[in-house]
């Protein structure tokens, strides 16, 4: 049995897409570990009592609040910045809130960063903050005064990575 010639060339073209599709794919993978990781993304934060976007700002990352498993007071109004030290900031909205600034990639390790500043609405304190991305659904944040040694570390989970508090909402 004779095989027509368009044939042929179908089965040629499939192999070269096939072939074309897969060296793309390569690429794709090793130009995202050439990049590095990135913090950008929807983390919960305290434990799933926050959800936080972190997100590109110039040369930093920046994260805000854009969502809390208890967004109202015991008044049953929506809650507000009233810890901070600057009375003019006290009536702002926790949602929205811009908790984490300034955090620039350290040079030799493509998942930390360092240089930021964290802001604790519980408190109205803010402090120094550097960042570590642990595979991609952990991000740990120290936050401390003056020297590392004083201060603590918070764990933020990637939403998504866990099912967690997905009845929450």
């Amino acid at each position: 049995m004779e095989i027509p010639f368009f044939a042929l060339r179908c089965d040629r073209f499939s192999s070269r897409a096939l072939v074309i599709a897969a060296c793309g794919m390569c690429l794709t993978l090793f130009a995202s570990k050439a990049l590095g990781a990135s913090p950008v993304g929807l983390w919960y934060a305290e434990g799933g009592a926050a959800e936080v976007q972190v997100f590109p700002c110039a040369d930093e990352f920046c994260g805000k609040v854009v969502w809390l498993r208890s967004p109202l007071g015991e008044d049953g109004c929506e809650l507000r910045d009233d810890k901070n030290p600057d009375s003019i900031l006290r009536s702002r909205a926790i949602i929205g809130l811009v908790v984490l600034t300034g955090l620039k990639p350290v040079d030799d390790d493509q998942a930390a960063w360092s240089g930021g500043s964290i802001y604790d609405p519980a408190t109205g304190r803010t402090y120094s903050c550097k960042a570590r991305l642990q595979g991609n659904d952990k991000l740990f944040l120290r936050g401390y005064f003056g020297i590392q040694l004083l201060g603590r570390t918070t764990t933020w989970t990637k939403v998504g990575a866990t099912q967690c508090h997905s009845l929450d909402r």
